[in-house]
């Protein structure tokens, strides 16, 4: 059985063998649950992965890491061994808003060449196409619009939007056009990008979910809100509240006296670490329990403000941190 270690090192060097360079290997909290695993780039783009054994899209992780793949329009990718306890198929990508999910043995696969052409979405399963192929092989074959969409069962207007590249394909009706066209079928598929190919859904609506004992972030966030400022709150980030005012990013963690010295550093480390690859400023809030000896330490990992004058609104945005 592989260790955690093995995985670890396993998924970095599949990582490395697509070209995706590792930025930042997380390391907080280090203890319990973690929200991400890595923070990588690919193809010039910054993503966020995860490891995990079975995705749970209903558990407080996916749902939090949908969050911060949404409010940083940063895509993250899942590699897991199950998809809701069921066992994951093989070359197929689950998309869910910002977050991709794909079997490790997808990963190995695609490191040794294999391609992903089949992609996962609210339970239906779609292959992508190159539409003015399509229009090709169906002109070379002879077929006119009205009798190809016949043939294979499909409205005018659905092969119009195929042919124009506006919606993607059902497996299902991909598996006529095979019937009907055989291997010249596949000139006309397109790769799944796992890292890029993503489908936002404008009507989703985030939501923090911070307990109602952490009084602490609850009040953060109504001191950011009435400053004009969008912020989230996480729980398994380095980062407790990420903010965004004016489009500049602002990543604020608290240090208390729930937590150790060691841990405390760790976690102002980690949260600049993630303020300088995601452009923002890293903030270190601080409650007026914590040692004058730690908050010295403190604040050589970013600007450190005191919780209280935040959040008794004795403190500005603009004049402290811009």
């Amino acid at each position: 059985m592989k260790t955690e270690n093995d995985l670890t090192q396993s998924i970095e060097s599949k990582l490395k063998a697509l070209n995706a360079e590792i930025l930042h290997k997380v390391g907080y909290p280090r203890h319990g649950k973690k929200l991400l695993d890595y923070i990588a780039r690919k193809d010039r783009e910054v993503a966020f992965v995860k490891s995990i054994q079975n995705v749970n899209t209903l558990g407080t992780i996916f749902k939090e890491l949908k969050r911060l793949s949404c409010f940083l329009n940063v895509n993250a990718l899942v590699i897991a061994d199950k998809f809701n306890d069921e066992p994951m198929l093989d070359g197929v990508l689950h998309i869910r808003d910002r977050v991709g999910v794909v079997k490790i043995d997808t990963l190995n696969g695609i490191t040794k060449g294999d391609k992903v052409y089949v992609y996962e979405y609210k339970g239906m399963y779609y292959v992508k196409i190159d539409g003015e192929k399509l229009r090709g092989l169906r002109i070379r074959k002879g077929y006119g619009l009205r009798e190809l969409a016949r043939t294979v069962g499909a409205s005018i207007k659905a092969l119009q939007m195929y042919e124009e590249g506006l919606i993607d394909m059902s497996i299902e009706k991909a598996y006529r056009f095979m019937e009907l066209f055989a291997e010249e079928f596949e000139e006309v598929l397109k790769e799944v990008d796992i890292f890029r190919d993503r489908i936002i859904d404008p009507h989703t609506h985030r939501r923090s979910t911070v307990p109602k004992e952490d009084e602490d972030k609850q009040k953060l966030l109504e001191a950011m809100s009435c400053q004009g400022a969008e912020a989230e709150a996480f729980n398994h980030l380095p980062s407790d509240i990420i903010v965004n005012k004016d489009g500049i990013r602002i990543f604020m963690t608290i240090i208390d006296n729930n937590i150790d010295a060691e841990s405390a550093i760790t976690k102002a480390k980690e949260n600049r670490a993630f303020s300088r690859l995601l452009d923002g400023i890293a903030t270190n809030i601080v409650k007026d329990s914590v040692p004058s000896e730690l908050v010295k330490e403190i604040e050589n990992y970013g600007t450190t403000l005191k919780y209280e004058t935040i959040t008794r609104g004795g403190l500005k945005l603009e004049r402290e941190l811009f």
